[in-house]
């Protein structure tokens, strides 16, 4: 007998005739090419940054919605559970690894058609495996002037993937469920339904109106397991007449619950409308090193003696946000102004707008050579630290908050998750962390956005990871007006068994101690699952009651958030 875990006191075994009759069967739908057992690869495609993961059984990939129909209905004949991803980049969540050991991943990567894209309405129809960085190219090449939402993470990620796990981006289109828009869903019985209340063709407002009639069903298939969404809506941004970069950097950490405050009140007052990313200087330091492990110095973490350090050599602030100002050019100016109202008592302003973000991509290849010739390298880092105020790796960073702001889609920030690696940061196009062995895991307790609460969750995370010693990376995302994601990673050297039991360590202890505070994830990974919903049993119960009549024979995904 082939057994797998118990979830929920539910004991899921599969003998191994059932299990080879199974994937025998959905080898038959989907094409022996499509389909892969043998050990050490699936190994390999399971590959993930955090500490502890749930081996698969096997990968499957089918190219179709009635592919997926008739490998549900196999799987409910075989009981053989599945595990649904896009592209399985959800790294520091858990990328292509279940729950439940031994499930089957259904990775819906060769679903990737850009189905429609009305320009007038400003939306676009696409399947589970259209990525950022091919959505970005599709609009640019077929010059309609609409921007795409892209997260900080992967350019290669699933646009509908990110969405329905609810994450968030950087352009006012960044929370990226809520300008999901219409979906198909495949149900655990193999059925394909349509959310919205219309006919499954030619509905006319499928992708224009979210809340459709009757119940609101397509939250059901957000961070669930009741369904497999086979293609959605996205609604794009109409790309405005004017745009600016905004930078800001935070001179005295004691000021920070007041930028707070002063970001809240420039999201109601609509001058900030975008999603604003606040980073500390460890997530900075990870970002622009080529190789962060070099700045410890060789010590095992960044006390704070060695991060003050580092903000002086580099001149880099505690905390530096960036976000986007959209609008006519009287509607930047006059938000402009009000960001300079509200925060220039606070720290340094830089506005950035496509002039000097084109000064700065022709500057750029001279410093660079001066940096990497033995004899000016000392002169060029002088005069770049004089003119520029800031060494060249800030410089080089320049562009690509410039180009996310507008929503295109980048692997540069990504880069960060090698701050732990024994290895130097590979170069664009070619960044992966699980596949280079570096270690991570992110936990992101939701905070309401008022200064003196998210500055107490802060310290009570920083507080944690001086305990054990460890490097805490903080990225504050700005949901809205009235809520901030503290998103705080643990990047670790997978190859020391100590510092990776210690972040594991570390990563349940933010989790638990935040969740008794009163503050829940906005996501988890795979890791936390099992535990996310402890601290709401009813609800529990009520979500356990629907995934029982969607799904009877709990195939679908057993265990995702703490489900089924």
């Amino acid at each position: 007998m082939t057994a797998f875990v118990q979830w929920q006191g539910k004991p899921l075994t599969l003998d191994e005739q059932s299990f080879a009759a199974g994937i025998a069967q959905i080898k038959k739908v989907v094409g022996e090419a499509f389909v892969v057992t043998e050990a050490a690869e699936v190994h390999k495609r399971a590959k993930c940054i955090i500490p502890e993961v749930k081996k698969p059984s096997a990968f499957v990939y089918p190219g179709s919605v009635q592919e997926i129909q008739e490998i549900v209905k196999i799987a409910n004949e075989f009981k053989l559970p599945l595990w649904t991803c896009s592209k399985g980049k959800n790294w520091g969540y858990g990328s292509a690894t279940p729950v439940l050991e031994g499930s089957l991943m259904l990775v819906l990567e060769r679903m990737n058609k850009i189905i429609t894209v009305d320009d007038k309405l400003a939306y676009a129809v696409v399947e589970p495996g259209v990525t950022y960085r091919q959505l970005h190219t599709y609009l640019k090449e077929q010059n309609i002037r609409l921007w795409l939402d892209a997260t900080d993470g992967p350019a290669d990620g699933s646009v509908i993937g990110n969405a329905l796990e609810r994450g968030v981006g950087e352009t006012p289109y960044g929370d990226h469920f809520e300008n999901l828009c219409g979906m198909e869903v495949v149900l655990a019985n193999g059925e394909l339904v349509r959310t919205g209340g219309g006919p499954m063709e030619n509905y006319q407002s499928w992708n224009t109106h979210k809340w459709g009639v009757g119940p609101y069903l397509d939250g059901l298939f957000s961070q669930s397991n009741y369904g497999i969404v086979t293609k959605a809506g996205l609604w794009l941004m109409p790309e405005p007449e004017a745009f600016l970069s905004c930078i800001f950097e935070l001179k005295n950490e004691k000021d920070f619950p007041a930028v707070i405050d002063g970001i809240r009140r420039l999201q109601f007052n609509g001058a900030l409308r975008s999603k604003i990313h606040m980073i500390n200087d460890v997530t900075m330091f990870g970002i622009l090193s080529k190789h962060p492990k070099v700045l410890l110095e060789g010590e095992r973490w960044m006390n704070d003696a060695l991060r003050a350090k580092l903000r002086q050599r580099y001149n880099l602030p505690p905390w530096l946000f960036a976000g986007g100002i959209y609008g006519s050019v009287g509607q930047v100016r006059l938000a402009k102004r009000l960001v300079k109202r509200e925060l220039g008592r606070y720290g340094r302003l830089q506005f950035i707008g496509k002039p000097t973000k084109e000064f700065v991509q022709r500057i750029l290849p001279f410093l660079k050579k001066a940096h990497a010739n033995d004899r000016t390298k000392r002169m060029a880092e002088a005069l770049t630290l004089r003119v520029c105020g800031k060494p060249l790796e800030f410089v080089e960073m320049l562009p690509h908050v410039y180009a996310i702001e507008k929503g295109e889609p980048s692997d540069y920030f990504v880069k960060h998750a090698y701050m732990k690696s024994r290895r130097p940061k590979p170069a664009d196009r070619d960044i992966d962390p699980a596949r280079d062995d570096c270690g991570g895991i992110w936990a992101g307790p939701m905070v309401p956005l008022e200064g003196g609460q998210v500055w107490s969750i802060v310290e009570m995370c920083r507080d944690l990871a001086r305990k054990r010693e460890a490097d805490l990376n903080i990225a504050l995302m700005v949901a809205s007006g009235r809520s901030v994601v503290v998103l705080t990673s643990l990047f670790y050297d997978k190859e020391d068994e100590q510092e990776t039991a210690n972040a594991k360590e570390l990563y349940f202890e933010i989790c638990n101690a935040t969740q008794q505070a009163g503050y829940q994830q906005y996501r988890t990974s795979t890791m936390f699952m099992p535990h996310i919903l402890a601290p709401a049993p009813e609800f529990q119960s009520l979500a356990n009651s629907i995934k029982s009549a969607l799904d009877p024979n709990n195939i679908l995904a057993p265990g995702k958030y703490g489900i089924g």
